[in-house]
């Protein structure tokens, strides 16, 4: 397989597969972007004149983690590229291109509330790029949205229109001021995604029984971090995650349309067959539709079918989503 097939080739020649050997041979050749991420990663410890330990300081996390990265582990969430993207003084087009590029995840979008915190410090000259400036402001933000009354609020903006506002905006008072004029926009930018992930929630509920949603988590041994999702999207305040969501949609018995529809509503790209994880979950979903497992009933078939398949493979980057899966099959 050559590496310059586009992505829609790539896509069908994994869907296409029909043994795990040779879905392991392009699961071989996506892993030539490690050699990409290993260049890009010593490029940024380099030019800052970082060592292991104070890339890890100002990312906020372990230095065995940086060490990983430069041995060719990729981050595996979105918050993570930003966390490096901070580190390496990326402005805002060197941020998104190195999310796009470098990560596979989308660029930052006005309309999320986070991504608005990351536009904003990125063109502000007046507050220092950090990290940590992110998260103090961002903790600010997020407790004005949730103590606004949005009652009678039906105003909506164009997208764009958020964007350039925010770039012209000078000081943190100035940003909780547009946040506040705005958090109607804010707040049900992922009413549908909410309303979404509810409806796949019922479709799989046991029937007759009380507290289904408990006896659902229990047959199909959810992680606490994905109880902690479903009660926050109960509460209609999750930010969404584009792994925890790839989750959700297996744990809910989804088939590739049906999780592309989740991430759309999410504001995410579909499911990128150049992306090992998601490749992997490509192939598993469109084997498992051939053999007919994909079933909205609450059990735990098609978890246990993906974790079969992920268990026969070399496969470190999924090491977060096989956590996730049951432990063992409730049959």
């Amino acid at each position: 397989m050559k590496d310059e097939y586009s992505t829609s080739d790539l896509y069908d020649f994994v869907s296409r597969c029909e043994s795990i050997d040779e879905f392991q041979k392009i699961l071989t050749n996506l892993k030539s972007q490690r050699i990409e991420w290993i260049n890009k990663i010593s490029e940024i410890i380099r030019d800052n004149q970082f060592s292991e330990s104070s890339m890890a300081n100002i990312c906020g996390i372990s230095r065995q983690s940086v060490h990983k990265w430069v041995n060719g582990a990729i981050p595996k969430s979105r918050d993570t590229f930003i966390r490096i993207g901070f580190a390496a003084n990326y402005d805002l087009d060197e941020m998104n291109h190195f999310l796009q590029r470098y990560g596979g995840w989308d660029k930052l979008y006005a309309r999320n509330l986070e991504d608005s915190v990351c536009i904003f410090l990125l063109t502000n000259d007046k507050i220092e790029h950090t990290y940590s400036n992110y998260e103090k402001i961002l903790g600010l933000i997020k407790q004005e949205i949730h103590d606004y009354d949005l009652t009678n609020e039906e105003e909506t903006y164009e997208t764009t229109m958020i964007s350039m506002d925010l770039m012209r905006l000078k000081s943190i008072p100035e940003l909780m001021e547009f946040v506040h004029s705005r958090s109607y926009v804010f707040r049900k930018q992922f009413y549908k995604l909410y309303d979404y992930i509810e409806e796949y929630i019922n479709k799989n509920l046991l029937q007759d029984e009380e507290d289904n949603i408990s006896l659902l988590a229990k047959s199909q041994q959810w992680s606490s971090s994905l109880r902690q999702c479903v009660s926050e999207v109960s509460q209609k305040k999750w930010y969404p995650q584009r792994n925890k969501l790839i989750s959700l949609g297996i744990h809910l018995n989804m088939n590739i349309s049906q999780i592309n529809e989740m991430l759309e509503l999410a504001q995410m790209e579909k499911l990128c067959a150049r992306v090992p994880f998601e490749s992997l979950i490509i192939y598993s979903l469109e084997n498992a539709e051939l053999e007919d497992l994909i079933h909205c009933d609450g059990t735990d078939e098609l978890c246990m079918y993906v974790k079969n398949i992920l268990s026969s493979l070399d496969f470190e980057e999924g090491d977060f989503f096989f956590e996730e899966l049951p432990k063992y099959s409730m049959d």
